[in-house]
């Protein structure tokens, strides 16, 4: 049994432009709600609840349910180990931030109806708004 992890340093503000960002990831299933369960790969329930859950069977077989809790903050992962190892080859969460922040990046292009400009340098993406 794979526990669960909250990653409370990642924060993600915005509830619209995070599932933008998991839908960029190809996760388009999420359910919304107040304290959700959350439940293994076995379809046991764990004791972690959350606000935004895909379900593990729009996952993968083995995988667990993924969720996002809604702190005072924003929106934070909670993951399982099996999960943050498997998912995207093991850069669920990095792929999630460039995600979202290429969403937020939109937003503020769109807001001063400005241009943007993407470069990738290695590992490094690197995006320049004009307005």
């Amino acid at each position: 049994m794979s526990k669960y992890m909250h990653f409370d340093e990642f924060v993600l503000k915005d509830r619209r432009l995070l599932l933008a960002a998991l839908a960029d990831l190809g996760y388009t299933q999420v359910e919304e709600g107040e304290a959700l369960p959350l439940y293994g790969y076995q379809g046991d329930r764990r004791p972690e609840t959350a606000e935004l859950v895909v379900r593990r069977r729009h996952l993968g077989s083995a995988s667990n349910d993924l969720g996002f809790a809604r702190t005072p903050a924003g929106y934070v992962p909670i993951v399982s180990e099996y999960d943050q190892r498997a998912l995207h080859g093991g850069r669920l969460l990095v792929k999630l931030r460039t995600a979202y922040s290429e969403r937020v990046v939109e937003e503020v292009r769109r807001r001063l109806h400005g241009t943007a400009r993407r470069a990738v340098e290695g590992n490094v993406v690197r995006i320049t708004v004009r307005y």
